[in-house]
């Protein structure tokens, strides 16, 4: 992140005005739509489906202005507290980050912080990756994988009960998560262990995996490379160009339309 002088303090009551103008273009919009809704709901001349398929448009598009509008308030209260706590001379500023999740839905939090929830491994692990900074792309490759080596299964064994976890860490490498873990009072057999282990071996070992998957586009082939570069530089499976390209549509696919873009 760039480091800002005090003096360029106006950089955030800028972007906070800039925020509130569009804010109030997306309360006029709305507003607009409404009353088109409330004309095309009472005018007798305009009924049938037509008239129907029209008034469920203008629903939806008041529930994303809504959505929209919603976001402005959290970007204008985040760059206020931020620009404010910077100014004072608060080192933690410049590490908050905003992050968006799947259904559009902004917040806050610091950069790097962990972030598990979820109803499931694979929901929690992508909210953590997404806290990571990958963008829906990368961690559309990484889930393939990961279906594919252990089911989102934190137990799971493999290779004749020499490889563990969710990414069938081998041998070396399982002892590797387990000394992780124990460091960082965590438990090796959960999510959360396992997930930020994940994380810092991909940028301590195996930073080309890591440079490629945070390079990645944003869109259905980046999760095509995004999922064959992570079989054939990080699993490294028998038959891994093979493997790469299977685990590769599967990214494209299935966990594209699920998290791509959202």
């Amino acid at each position: 992140m760039n480091d800002y002088n005090v003096s360029d303090y106006g950089i955030f009551t800028d972007a906070v005005a800039t925020s509130s103008k569009l804010n109030d273009s997306i309360q006029t919009a709305k507003k607009s739509i409404d009353e088109c809704k409330t004309q095309l709901s009472s005018d007798a001349v305009f009924k049938g489906p037509i008239a129907e398929e029209a008034l469920d448009g203008c629903s939806d598009v008041c529930k994303k202005a809504n959505q929209l509008s919603q976001n402005c308030d959290t970007i204008e209260k985040y760059l206020t507290e931020t620009g404010t706590n910077y100014k004072k001379g608060d080192k933690n500023a410049k590490e908050m980050v905003l992050s968006v999740n799947s259904s559009g839905t902004l917040g806050t939090s610091a950069a790097g912080a962990a972030n598990f929830s979820g109803d499931n491994n694979e929901e929690k692990l992508y909210n953590y990756l997404s806290s990571q900074g990958f963008n829906d792309a990368a961690i559309c490759g990484i889930l393939a994988n990961i279906e594919r080596e252990s089911g989102f299964d934190t137990e799971a064994l493999g290779d004749g009960g020499t490889s563990y976890g969710i990414c069938q860490w081998h041998e070396g490498r399982w002892d590797s998560l387990e000394s992780y873990c124990d460091k960082n009072n965590l438990d090796a057999s959960s999510i959360e262990g396992q997930g930020q282990y994940l994380v810092s071996e991909l940028k301590n070992n195996y930073s080309g995996v890591y440079d490629t998957l945070m390079n990645v586009p944003n869109t259905a082939d980046g999760a095509y490379q995004a999922a064959y570069k992570w079989t054939t530089d990080f699993e490294i499976p028998a038959d891994a160009e093979s493997e790469g390209a299977s685990r590769g549509s599967n990214a494209q696919s299935n966990y594209w339309d699920k998290y791509g873009n959202k």
